[in-house]
């Protein structure tokens, strides 16, 4: 028999009020968070061109969408083979990774061209670039589902950390390069629910869980979230994708992470929560819906967009 158990909840009358968020130390003077568009099913995996213009994908629509200051909302692929994330090469081409097939797609297009135009990139043997930058996933999902994470000598169950840090640090067998060269895509394993020979069911990979991605040249120091833990870290990027000094930066982590141009690191976390490069917290960011990416875009760069599932917003950073 279970023992009887009891719980207390006392309310004051009159119970202490939370502060109220403040943005004012990265926001410029008087901006606001504004919506800029909305009517989506649910929008992630953004990536912003040479120039800053925003293209996004709506997955449950098949649709790619752009968006710019000077342009607003636009369509740039309808129809578009299950997208999932996009990322830029050096050249102007937009990288699409899409959920079909068993293992997952890769495929490239010139924005403004014929939707008749797209080249598929296979999967190759992971080698050296030089001068490649790497695309990553900016949060990652690790919390065992997979293998059973009991070691039956010691009757230790791995750690969360230590699951993300053998993800993120293990070099991968494949990958997808871009035609110029000039930046490359770890191909990790795919898990599918269901027989092989079915790919309707569901399937998981770090590059399909994440939100958005991020591109970082060797040796750059990035940040990005374990969402399993509830962490963000900072780590450095090897040439071959891997991840190296992992350290945590902020004990809290979420759907995506972004950084300025003077460092500040901005965590989405139901809110937007906006960290020095110290670590320590130094504003909020009330989003009128709970944001799934953040990105910065707009030709200085000054621009945070917010991607909700139903909506996209903005706001102007210092």
């Amino acid at each position: 028999m279970r023992e009887r158990e009891f719980a207390v909840l006392d309310i004051p009358g009159d119970p202490p009020q939370p502060a109220q968020p403040d943005a004012s130390a990265v926001l410029t003077p008087g901006a606001t968070v504004k919506k800029l568009e909305d009517g989506f099913f649910s929008i992630s995996g953004a990536a912003v061109d040479a120039a800053g213009k925003l293209y996004f994908v709506d997955h449950h629509n098949q649709r790619i969408h752009s968006w710019s200051e000077k342009e607003g909302l636009a369509i740039e692929r309808d129809n578009a083979l299950d997208p999932v994330n996009l990322a830029f090469d050096k050249s102007g081409n937009l990288l699409v990774l899409s959920s079909a097939g068993p293992e997952s797609t890769v495929y490239t297009f010139r924005p403004g061209s014929s939707a008749e135009e797209l080249t598929v990139l296979k999967p190759q043997p992971t080698q050296p670039h030089a001068d490649a930058s790497v695309i990553l996933p900016v949060n990652w999902w690790n919390n065992g589902e997979f293998k059973d994470q009991l070691d039956l000598d010691t009757m230790r169950f791995t750690t969360l950390a230590e699951m993300f840090a053998k993800d993120a640090t293990t070099p991968k067998a494949r990958e997808y390069v871009a035609a110029d060269n000039s930046v490359f895509l770890p191909a990790g394993r795919v898990f599918q629910q269901g027989p092989a020979t079915d790919t309707s069911g569901w399937r998981f990979s770090d590059n399909l869980d994440t939100y958005g991605f991020l591109t970082a040249k060797p040796g750059q120091r990035i940040y990005v979230s374990s969402e399993s833990e509830d962490i963000t870290y900072s780590a450095k990027v090897n040439p071959d994708g891997t991840l190296r000094d992992l350290r945590p930066f902020a004990q809290r982590g979420g759907e995506s992470a972004a950084v300025d141009s003077n460092g500040n690191v901005y965590v989405a976390n139901g809110q937007i929560f906006v960290y020095s490069p110290a670590g320590k917290q130094i504003a909020q960011i009330d989003a009128p819906e709970r944001p799934l990416q953040l990105i910065f875009g707009g030709a200085d760069r000054k621009t945070l967009f917010i991607l909700a599932h139903h909506a996209l917003f903005a706001a102007q950073v210092r």
